[in-house]
């Protein structure tokens, strides 16, 4: 099983979208565990991380942010794990 950082904040509209779209990929992707990381009270695994914006996606060395995470983002982002 392969295991996912997602960075979000409660507060963030954008990071509510991305949430929506994980949901109904994990159906896709059933060997991935999403671990959800709120950045208001967590800035130093942030900082750790190297997320400088969210909503993002981390795993290992790679990782996925930006302004807004399509579902075809996410998707290809996911199946390169």
């Amino acid at each position: 099983m392969k295991s996912i950082t997602f960075y979000h904040s409660i507060i963030c509209p954008r990071c509510a979208l991305a949430r929506r779209e994980l949901k109904k990929l994990k159906e896709e992707f059933p060997d991935v565990e999403i671990n959800a990381v709120e950045v208001l009270t967590n800035r130093g695994k942030m900082k750790d991380d190297g997320v400088k914006q969210f909503p993002a996606l981390v795993h290992a060395d790679k990782s996925l942010s930006g302004f807004i995470l399509t579902r075809a983002a996410i998707r290809s982002y996911l199946a390169d794990l």
